[in-house]
């Protein structure tokens, strides 16, 4: 459905019906510098049809923007383009993403999402510069870009802070699982990657040849964001991957100490077993059978042999 709809003349807004002869009023009657922005959130086939007709939208266009997972890109064709995007946001080691799909003509913007929170933001930051709204529709779309873009920024800083968090936990004295936590990271980082990085190339591109021409090197700025956003995802799965190696590696540590430590208990146990084991096989004839001390020597040898095996795996770390 049409949530918002108005009309920017010298920047200032005029607020217009969603109908459709109320659009196609309202396009008849934009001035050489006027333009008109219509924001949509998950419309369907038959108002994102009638949108399309008012507006003189490609039909695959508009199949485009019905068709939710489209992979991000700018696509052109004869009087318009359409850039595809995904709303990114995180929380609770989770990463949504939600499409939006930006029409922008000669005289007119359409925002069309799936869900995912408001654009709203884009459009009171343009709403603020009238000067910069005066530009025409291409300013509505920088806007509207550089708040999803500054949002990717937002999302890598959170995530750099959660992989803060594993590396500490890591590397911390205490054992610890995080092998669960870990992947999950790295499947969100992948989703988040999908996001960004399909969108550089086709940015920089536009940012070349984008009217009017004092708008170029507002794209490249996004452009630059988006550079950094994507740089900040490699680092993280880079960091991602070396805590996952430095885990199981302290895993492998831990569990070859904890052999260590039942090998030298197994040591330790088998002396009295061994020689409780000769002297438990009841012959008539064996040595010191006969003498009276022979009970408290055979047990305080046990000890000996124990507490000196014990020692000497204390010394060397095993225990």
């Amino acid at each position: 459905m049409i949530i918002d709809c108005a009309v920017y003349r010298d920047g200032a807004r005029e607020d217009t019906g969603p109908s459709t002869e109320e659009l196609t009023a309202a396009l008849s009657g934009l001035g050489e510098d006027d333009f008109l922005w219509i924001g949509c959130n998950n419309p369907t086939v038959d108002e994102m049809h009638r949108i399309g007709e008012v507006l003189g939208l490609h039909p695959l266009a508009v199949e485009d923007a019905l068709e939710m997972n489209q992979r991000p890109k700018i696509e052109r064709y004869r009087d318009h383009l359409i850039m595809s995007m995904r709303v990114v946001s995180y929380s609770d080691d989770d990463i949504e993403t939600h499409e939006v799909n930006l029409f922008l003509g000669g005289n007119y913007l359409l925002t069309v999402r799936h869900g995912g929170p408001s654009l709203v933001e884009g459009r009171r930051r343009a709403e603020k510069r009238n000067d910069a709204l005066a530009h025409g529709p291409t300013a509505a779309l920088y806007a509207v870009v550089d708040t999803i873009v500054d949002r990717y920024e937002q999302v890598a800083r959170e995530l750099e802070t959660d992989v803060e968090e594993v590396e500490t936990s890591v590397f911390s004295a205490e054992l610890t699982s995080d092998s669960t936590r870990i992947y999950r990271l790295k499947r969100e980082a992948l989703e988040f990657r999908r996001a960004v990085v399909p969108l550089k190339e086709p940015v920089v591109r536009f940012s070349e040849t984008a009217e009017p021409p004092e708008a170029r090197p507002y794209f490249r700025d996004i452009a630059d964001h988006l550079g950094r956003a994507a740089e900040a995802i490699d680092t993280i799965d880079h960091l991602l991957d070396n805590a996952l190696t430095a885990h199981l590696a302290q895993l492998s540590v831990q569990q070859n100490a904890d052999m260590r430590k039942l090998a030298a208990g197994a040591t330790i146990f088998a002396i009295p077993t061994a020689i409780a084991g000769v002297y438990g096989m009841n012959f008539e004839h064996m040595p010191e059978l006969s003498w009276a001390a022979g009970y408290p020597a055979c047990l305080a040898l046990m000890g000996g042999l124990c507490f000196y095996t014990y020692r000497r795996f204390k010394k060397s770390g095993w225990l």
